[in-house]
Parts: C-alpha cells; structure tokens; sequence
C-alpha cells in the first residue's frame, strides 16, 4: 500500500481504525458464508455495503472478472456512471454530480479479479489520497476473502471458479445456503444492522412461498445491544397488521443468528422512483403515494401491547427510502418501529461529507421526547421533495439542516397549489401541537384538497419505469413455483389403482 502521510494524528487513528475494522467484518463475512452455505454475491452485498458506511459513501460497486469478463456485479445506491466503464478504472475521479469515485483493482498476484470502487462526496483538497489509501487497504482485504471463498476450488484455477459464479439472464436461481427451514435464493439489500435475503420458506410439503428474510451482519451477531434492538423490531413487526404495512410472518434463530421473515415487498422504493423519473410527481401521485403512507402509519400509531395499552410507536426513520411502491400500485412503509442500531464507527478523513438529517421533526433535532405527530411532520417533507424534488432544509451541512428544520419557515414554491400548501404547512408546523392530531386527520385533509391517484395509476408509473425490477421478480416467482412443483412430485406417494 506505500508509506501514507496523515495530516493530523487524529486522521491517521481514523485510518487505522478503519483497516482494524474493515478486517475483521471480512473475516466475519467468510466464516459466515462458509458456515451457512451461502453463495459469494451475500458475502459481497454485506462487505460493500459496510465499507462504504464507513467512509460515510451513499454508492459503490464491486464487478468480479472471469476469464471471459464480468461474472459477479454488486452495485450499491445511485453510482452515477455506468458499472462496467468504472470497472476499468483506477484510483480518483471525479465524477459529473461532484462526487469522488475511488477506484481499486483486485487481484491475486497477477491476476485481475476485478475492481473495487466507492463514490463519495467531498472536496478533497490533497486530491483525495488518505482516502484512495484506505479504499485500497479495502480492496486488499477483499482480495483476500474472495481467495478464501475460491480456496474450495479443487484443484482448478481462480478464474475458471468465479467462471462458475456467472449468471445468465434466462438462468433459474438456484438455493445457495439455509437459514433455519428458509432457503436462500438470492440477496436483496444490506443496512447498518442488517441484511435482507429473498428466500423461500421450506415447509413439510417442501418449498413454499418467496420471503424477505432479515437477518444481522456476522461481525454484529455477538453484540447483546443489537440482538435486542433486532429481538424488539421483530416483535413489533408481529404486532402490526395493515394493508399499508409489511407484515412479518416469523422470528427465529439458527446457528447463533437471529432472523426476521417478512413479506417480499414488491415494488421500488420513493426515493429511487423520484431519481429515476427526474421530474416531480403530479399532486395526485404525491398524495396518494403519501396518503396510503398515513394509513400505514396511523395503524402502527394505534398498535397496543398485550396489556391493552398503547405502545406508542412512532417510526422515527420516515423518509422516501422508508416508502415502498408496489407494482400493484399498493404504498407499503418499511422498517416501522425499528430501534436504530449505535452509530456504526466511521473514519472521519479530511474532505468526506457525512450524511445529513434530512426528515427529522424539530422536536427530534433538539433530541426532545417524540410522538406520532413527529411522523406526520416527516411525511409533510416527503410530500414537499416529491412535489418539488427538492428537500425542503437540505443546506448541505448537517448542523446547517437541523437549524433550518427548528426555526426556518418553507415558502410556498409556485408549482404547489395554494389549497394543497395550506394542508401541508399544518404537517410541518414547527411546534407538534400545531400539526394534524394524527395520520388519519392528515390523509383526509389531503384527500379533500387533491383527489389521490388511484392504485391502478400507481401501478402504471412504477411499472413503466422499472420493467427490468418486474422482470427479475417475476422469475423469481416462476423458479419459486416450478421447484416447489418439483418437490411435490419427487415426494408425491404412488396411488394403488383399483381393480
């Protein structure tokens, strides 16, 4: 890696932290996917997506070479370029939002394995080499883990086993691994705390039905904190039933891991749909994506334990990303009542921008006591990005939002109409006790001021624009049908004809 120069002893603790943790949820990722069977692509959606929290990164991908070209990709968040050009890239670039892609190669001695490379926003006046470095020590142990992960090849060459690893476009997926009576099909996304799986649940009739299967990082299965934040979330989840909601179906244990298995949402999260349309909705579609969101919401709001008493969740996290819509045109809300996880360790190098608090209430920004009005006023902002496309206190610095968000009043923007901004400037009052008494009294005010979109359009605008999404659930259902199919008949028992 070369001598590195840090300009100040606190820089270079963030450096060394950094590698100290990036080894070790690399030896994390392979004991697990050795343990539980499970293909490269998990082990790759867990690693590229903690490496890049840590260097506070909103993008990244990792594109693995055969001998005859890509054959595993793994493209988290908005990367901006396209995957397969990045792949050819070494070291710093600049990219045409501002952001910095930091490219690494992968290799094992003079092979090339592929390319590692994280997008991050900042100035970086040193052209960004601390922060080149530590993405190379991050490639270095990548490196690593997939030579442990070949290490099964029999004799053969690394290239002609991650050969093995490429799929086609027409190919069946293919069960890689268990976890508990579920049988991992492919993985779907990867959080601070957790990561989702598709799966299919294996009954005694044979494989049922596709899954969502949530489950904790390797490197954070052993911390008692995060188990009983998980342990809470699932029991929440059990708790909650609307049409509005993602139900859960089972809470389990397996191999010392605690898993979630919920409804496989299909559909595209708010926040993507609004990227990938580059215009604002029309108020119809803004408030009926938000509207069904309120229902969702003033159900979990009402949710009571089993003492008859109100549980008093509030969400806390509502923001597109936390908005999901169906290609049946039905608004699911994603990770109701999940208790955050500590703040991960970061590395706080010159020039990285971290993330900002974009959806928070006031009362959450000055870290008071919430209630369910908190929620309403995220789902006023959500409302406003989604008829503007723009957030309505995003200055471009943490500190600078909070501020905005607790004592800057919103104008109204031309394209709002004037009864619709009445109703929404209730939902992001300043003060809780001015806002809507709770999501109901929202939705309805909405309602009567801008008639909602129905399902069917909504249907429409996510089908339209995401027709590879659709594609790839729609096989996922067909090989999900057609191997239970096949396990019905292999165990089917033979009928003694009469006569």
């Amino acid at each position: 890696m070369g001598s590195v120069e840090f300009p100040s002893l606190e820089a270079e603790v963030a450096f060394l932290r950094g590698l100290t943790s990036v080894q070790r949820i690399a030896d994390d990722i392979l004991e697990d996917c050795f343990e539980r069977g499970l293909d490269l692509d998990t082990g790759l959606d867990v690693f590229l997506t903690q490496c890049a929290r840590m260097v506070h990164a909103k993008a990244g991908f990792v594109c693995l070479k055969g001998t005859q070209g890509p054959v595993l990709t793994r493209v988290m968040g908005e990367l901006g370029v396209d995957v397969f050009t990045a792949m050819n890239w070494t070291g710093p670039r600049r990219l045409e939002d501002g952001r910095m892609l930091f490219c690494t190669k992968l290799t094992l001695g003079k092979l090339d394995l592929g390319t590692m490379g994280l997008a991050v926003e900042g100035k970086f006046e040193d052209g960004g080499k601390l922060v080149m470095k530590l993405v190379e020590a991050i490639g270095e142990q990548l490196d690593s883990a997939v030579l442990g992960f070949l290490a099964i090849m029999d004799g053969r060459s690394a290239l002609e086993r991650l050969d093995e690893l490429a799929v086609g476009e027409d190919s069946t997926p293919v069960g890689r691994g268990r976890i508990g009576r579920y049988e991992v099909v492919t993985p779907l996304g990867t959080g601070g705390m957790a990561q989702v799986l598709v799966a299919r649940a294996r009954g005694p009739e044979g494989l049922g039905r596709l899954v969502a299967l949530k489950r904790i990082l390797p490197h954070l299965s052993t911390d008692p904190v995060i188990v009983q934040q998980f342990l809470d979330e699932a029991r929440i989840g059990l708790r909650l039933s609307h049409p509005n909601l993602v139900t859960v179906y089972d809470i389990g244990e397996a191999q010392g891991a605690y898993f979630i298995a919920m409804e496989l949402v299909r559909g595209v999260d708010l926040d993507r749909v609004l990227k990938v349309l580059k215009t604002p909705l029309s108020p119809p579609m803004a408030v009926g994506v938000v509207i069904q969101g309120l229902h969702g919401l003033h159900a979990a709001h009402l949710v009571r334990g089993e003492d008859g008493a109100l549980l008093q969740l509030v969400h806390r996290d509502m923001s597109p990303h936390n908005l999901m819509l169906g290609f049946d045109g039905r608004v699911k809300v994603l990770d109701f009542g999940v208790a955050k996880a500590r703040a991960q360790r970061t590395v706080t190098l010159p020039g990285i921008v971290k993330g900002k608090p974009l959806y928070m209430s006031p009362e959450q920004a000055r870290g008071e006591r919430l209630d369910a009005r908190s929620d309403l006023f995220a789902m006023g902002l959500i409302l406003y990005e989604s008829l503007t496309g723009k957030r309505a206190f995003d200055k471009g610095d943490e500190l600078a939002s909070m501020y905005a968000i607790c004592d800057e009043p919103l104008r109204r923007p031309e394209r709002i109409p004037k009864p619709l901004w009445e109703v929404m400037e209730v939902a992001l009052a300043k003060r809780a006790t001015d806002r809507f008494r709770d999501a109901h009294e929202m939705s309805e005010r909405l309602a009567e001021v801008v008639p909602p979109a129905k399902d069917a359009d909504l249907s429409r605008l996510v089908s339209a624009n995401f027709p590879d999404r659709l594609r790839e659930l729609a096989r996922l259902d067909r090989s999900a049908g057609e191997k239970s199919q096949a396990e019905k008949t292999r165990v089917r028992p033979a009928v003694k004809s009469g006569g």
